[in-house]
């Protein structure tokens, strides 16, 4: 080997080394910056809580008011404040908002603050308020042994130290509770996203199947199946947000015949089992062929038709093939934002119905990150979850892979 050569030989795989370090880099640096920021914030609450914050306000009668004391659990930390004469105890924190608030973090299972009604007009007014532990308190109000109404807590600008004090000393009966049931959680979100997920795998994999099949063995090799193949590549490299506007004027008029009053789950998803073909028949066929020509020459040769060769012979074959594809296709579902912010809309529900407008998981980080004040911890624990569900349709998928060679080998 001449020395440029070896010049060369060097320059190549340093060249190489450079660009696979960048890449790794790269992709390390995303993780710990998603991980770092989401994950203390991932919990259940995050997981299967509600997006929007729930505002109480409850009421109290004489009989619920009864002179007791409470002895507070062990568990209770340093920064825990206790009342002892209502049987709860107050953490002042900062929330996932980054405000300062004062979190429930104990109540006894006796304690008279649990028999409160609900006196906010509405369908709930007069059920039982909610008194648990993780909501925040905003005020108390009580009367004292002269019968004024005293008000404390956060809302007065009184820490807790300054506020249960003066309440278990001074309140005869407790009139009024103002707390609130934090939000910031992803559940609707996540709703919506599996209900996304299945209603466009419902529309779009047969059409794909079935039109690969057309491709791979009825349709005849000639210009019009060339120019129908440029026209589903050229498809792929569209734009996701030229299919939310087309979802939008041409999708919606059709469903409108329906029902649909507007963005809906429903929109969204015929939208993206449009998006989702390109790649489901082009998957789809590129599996069919990989199948050994021999497999249908063998079953030709004993007998069976076209069609059952290639519905009980090449598609089993290629089944892993088309997983593959559904893979894809599921994965583009739960990262794709553009397609679904015309269809499916930008406010984000905690009920999703197949009607009505929600967002994806993907949407949600949209949404969060396009506001005055960028969510970064809660969009990158979304982030995780995202992370997540994709990594465990790949472990799905060679599970299943795996299972059908072996089964095959059989």
């Amino acid at each position: 080997m001449t020395r440029i050569r070896k010049i060369k030989d060097i320059f190549m795989q340093s060249l190489t080394w450079v660009a696979s370090g960048i890449s790794a880099w790269v992709l390390v640096a995303i993780l710990v910056f998603i991980f770092s920021n989401g994950w203390k914030l991932l919990d259940r609450s995050v997981l299967f809580g509600d997006y929007h914050a729930k505002n109480i306000v409850s009421g109290f009668s004489d009989e619920h008011n009864a002179d007791l004391t409470f002895t507070p659990p062990d568990t209770l930390e340093d920064g825990d404040v206790v009342s002892t004469r209502f049987g709860f105890a107050v953490r002042d924190e900062i929330d996932k908002e980054k405000n300062h608030v004062h979190t429930l973090t104990w109540v006894d299972d006796h304690s008279p603050l649990l028999n409160g009604k609900i006196t906010t007009a509405g369908p709930t007014q007069g059920t039982p308020a909610p008194f648990k532990a993780g909501m925040n308190i905003n005020k108390f109000v009580y009367l004292d042994n002269s019968g004024e109404a005293i008000t404390v807590g956060r809302l007065k600008q009184q820490s807790p130290q300054e506020w249960i004090p003066l309440m278990d000393g001074n309140a005869k009966q407790i009139t009024e509770f103002h707390g609130k049931e934090p939000g910031g959680g992803m559940r609707g979100s996540l709703m919506a996203t599996l209900i996304l997920i299945g209603l466009s795998l419902l529309f779009s994999v047969p059409i794909g199947i079935f039109a690969a099949i057309y491709l791979y063995a009825i349709a005849k090799q000639n210009r019009l199946t060339t120019f129908v193949r440029s026209s589903i590549e050229l498809l792929a490299g569209v734009p996701s947000i030229i299919f939310s506007m087309m979802g939008i004027t041409l999708i919606f008029p059709i469903i409108k015949l329906f029902g649909a009053s507007g963005q809906s789950i429903i929109l969204g998803s015929l939208t993206m089992a449009v998006l989702l073909l390109p790649v489901l028949i082009r998957q789809t066929e590129e599996a069919l062929r990989s199948v050994p020509s021999s497999y249908a020459q063998a079953s030709l040769a004993l007998g069976a038709t076209q069609t059952e060769t290639l519905f009980r012979v090449v598609l089993p074959s290629a089944r892993n093939g088309i997983f593959s594809a559904c893979l894809l296709a599921v994965s583009r579902i739960i990262g794709e934002s553009a397609a679904l912010v015309f269809t499916m809309g930008t406010a984000i529900q905690d009920s999703p119905k197949i009607g009505s407008s929600a967002t994806s998981l993907a949407v949600q980080i949209y949404v969060l990150m396009g506001g005055e004040n960028p969510n970064f911890e809660l969009s990158s624990a979304i982030s995780i979850v995202i992370l997540i569900l994709v990594l465990a349709l790949n472990l799905t998928v060679k599970v299943v892979s795996a299972l059908s060679d072996k089964k095959g080998k059989a």
